[in-house]
Order: C-alpha cells, then sequence, then structure tokens
C-alpha cells in the first residue's frame, strides 16, 4: 500500500509527507478514521514510507511491498480460532492479516473476524500482544533505519495492554514510530491519547469513489450510483456493488424461500422444504447473507410502494419470473413494520455472529405467517 493507493484524503498524505522531510514525525498517532475511509490504508502508506526512505540504496523493496520487512510490526484484535485454539497474539495470525490488508485494506473489524474463523468469539489485543511489541520495538532496527508498528482497531486493546505500551510510548527508542489507528478515540484511555498526534480522516467524496471504482472495472451508471449511495464509506460502496453485481442470484434465492413460504399454508409438510432452504442459505460466508438479507429487505419496501401506488418510488425491477405486481399485494401497513423489524433483526443476528441456520428458519416461519 502506497500513498498514491490510498483514495483521497490528499491534506493528510502532504502533512505526512511534509513531517517527514523536515524531521520532525510525532513517534506516536493516532489515526482517526471512520469505517471505509481508509485509515489502515493510510497507516500503511506512511509506513512503507517511512521505512523506505530509511533503507540503504541497494536494500530491496519487495519486503517492504509484501509486508513482511523485520522492521515492519503489526498488532490487530484476535482471538482463538480451529488453527489456533489457545494463546492467540498477532504473530500467529500474520499470514492471513497480510491477505487481509492486500485483498480488503477498507475492511472492518466484521470482515476480518470473517477472514479470522472466530466463529462467535469476540477479539482484542491483550498484553501478550503488547509484550511481544514491545520487545521488538527495543530492539536494534534491522537495517538501520526506522522501526514502525502499526496498532490497527485500538480501541480493542484491553487496560493491561495499554498500560504496558504506555512506558514506551512515553520514552520511545531513537526511531521507532507508533501508528494507532481507530474508528473513534472514544473507548480509547486517556492517558494513551494523550500522547498522540492525532490525525481525523474524513468521508471520502463521491468523485473519488466512483474514479476508484471505475478503475476497478465497475459499469460507469453502477459506481455512480453506488457512490451515491455509500456517504463517503469505501466499504460500503463495495459492498453495493457486489450487491448489485449479484441481484440475480439474490433474486433467485429470494423467489424460491417466498413460493416455499406460501405453500406452506395449504400444505404443511413444506415446511422442510424451508428447513431445507435454511441449511443451504446458512452454508454461505455471512457477508454474502446479510447482503442478501438487506437485498430481500429492499424487495420488501420497494412491494409496499408499488401496492400504495408510488411506483416512482419502487427501485426494483424483477430479473427472473417473479410476479412482483402479484406479490406487492401482500405487503401492506399491516404487516410491513413487523416484516422490517425480523429482517433486521437477523442482520443484526447474522453480524453478531448467530447460528445462520436458526436464524434463517425463524425468519422463514415469522415471514411465512406475516405474507399469508
Amino acid at each position: 500500500m502506497l500513498f498514491s493507493e490510498v483514495i483521497g484524503q490528499e491534506n493528510l498524505k502532504q502533512e505526512l509527507v511534509k513531517s517527514h522531510s523536515q524531521s520532525r514525525i510525532p513517534h506516536c498517532q493516532l489515526f482517526v478514521s471512520p469505517e471505509g475511509t481508509g485509515g489502515l490504508a493510510m497507516a500503511i502508506a506512511f509506513a512503507r514510507y517511512v521505512i523506505e526512505k530509511s533503507l540503504p540504496a541497494n536494500s530491496s523493496s519487495y519486503k517492504i511491498s509484501e509486508l513482511k520487512h523485520p522492521d515492519l510490526h503489526f498488532v490487530f484484535p484476535n482471538a482463538a480460532n480451529k488453527e489456533v485454539k489457545s494463546k492467540p497474539s498477532s504473530d500467529l495470525f500474520l499470514e492471513q492479516w497480510r491477505g487481509f490488508v492486500h485483498n480488503n485494506p477498507y475492511g472492518n473489524l466484521l470482515d476480518w473476524y470473517s477472514k479470522l474463523g472466530v466463529e462467535n468469539k469476540q477479539g482484542k489485543i491483550g498484553s501478550d500482544d503488547a509484550e511481544s511489541l514491545l520487545k521488538k520495538m527495543s530492539l536494534k532496527s534491522y537495517e538501520g533505519g526506522w522501526k514502525v508498528a502499526v496498532i490497527w482497531m485500538a480501541e480493542k486493546l484491553n487496560q493491561a495492554a495499554t498500560n504496558k505500551l504506555l512506558k514506551i510510548v512515553e520514552e520511545p527508542p531513537e526511531k521507532t514510530l507508533f501508528l494507532f489507528v481507530c474508528e473513534s478515540e472514544e473507548t480509547l484511555l486517556e492517558t494513551l491519547v494523550s500522547r498522540c498526534q492525532i490525525f481525523r480522516l474524513g468521508p471520502l467524496s463521491k468523485n473519488k469513489i466512483e474514479d476508484y471504482l471505475i478503475k476497478k472495472g465497475v459499469k460507469t451508471s453502477v459506481a455512480k450510483k453506488a457512490a451515491i449511495n455509500c456517504a463517503g464509506n469505501l466499504r460500503t460502496a463495495l459492498k453495493f456493488v457486489y450487491e448489485i453485481e449479484n441481484e440475480k442470484e439474490f433474486e433467485e434465492w429470494f423467489l424460491k424461500w417466498l413460493r416455499t413460504a406460501f405453500k406452506v399454508r395449504s400444505n404443511k409438510e413444506e415446511v422442510l422444504a424451508l428447513v431445507e432452504w435454511s441449511k443451504t442459505m446458512s452454508k454461505e460466508g455471512r457477508e454474502i447473507q446479510k447482503s442478501f438479507l438487506t437485498f430481500s429487505l429492499n424487495i420488501f419496501r420497494s412491494a409496499l410502494m408499488k401496492n400504495y401506488g408510488m411506483d416512482s418510488l419502487v427501485a426494483f425491477e424483477p430479473k427472473t419470473d417473479l410476479n412482483f405486481e402479484s406479490f406487492s399485494k401482500h405487503v401492506h401497513g399491516n404487516n410491513i413494520e413487523e416484516i422490517s423489524q425480523e429482517l433486521e433483526s437477523a442482520i443484526i443476528g447474522i453480524q453478531s455472529n448467530g447460528n445462520p441456520n436458526f436464524i434463517f428458519m425463524d425468519l422463514s416461519l415469522k415471514l411465512t405467517r406475516l405474507i399469508q
């Protein structure tokens, strides 16, 4: 990740480069970056910049580009999973971390937990991570230049870890740089925040997001719509594009779900088909499950508009043989609020690592009742 690859935030890039050129780099910096604005990408770009500028002329930049340079260190939330069953630490997940950063630098904590496969566990940055980082940052630089630590989602630092880091942050060894990244500094200990130079990243502009998506091969019309609807959050824009590209498949899933739900009223044995549908959906990734539920919520809301003759507000156009006009007659003022609540509750359940099979089965039975 280079500065040129970080979307927007031009003023901050210039400020960071200027601080380096004037040899006045604050040893402890905090990037306050709401979701999708690029705090992690910015921190890594600056870390690379600082280290590369201090490398000998004959040094290879391959290790730094692959995030494997011995003077570049990462700390991030982690928890036990199938491979690491006890005493988890950032060092044990570096390969997964590098893959995550390369493929999804604007991802959030849920994306990382999904990559990590920690199921319903809550990750943290504990004292073992802090102790390991202290040792690394206290050693002599591998190539005589700067040593940089990027601490992502610093909100997950527990008090013991924070206290361990405070001493080295207060009296850092020469040429050491700590880059903390968080979405909100409110949950960080004031003693840590007060020792940091704070940089705040704002929402990305529509033009920057649109240009980025088009360069990635997204259709101009889709890129424009995503940029308008994402409120400056690139992660949201990318999710929107993904959902657009998968709308036909989502609609096919929805159609099968809907038809089975209507059959249950006349044939109770169709409940078994709902059970099978729920099992099939439970095997999809959590992001796909959430995207499908959001897609379904939008269909129900569009159906309500259609039923009340407000066609100009209908945002859904069927791509399958779904009889949308007939379906819309089953969505009205007496059930839309409860339908919306159930779908939103299911989305929260999936996001909270609930059992997807139970969530989809419970939702299916409730929707069967509500649309009859």
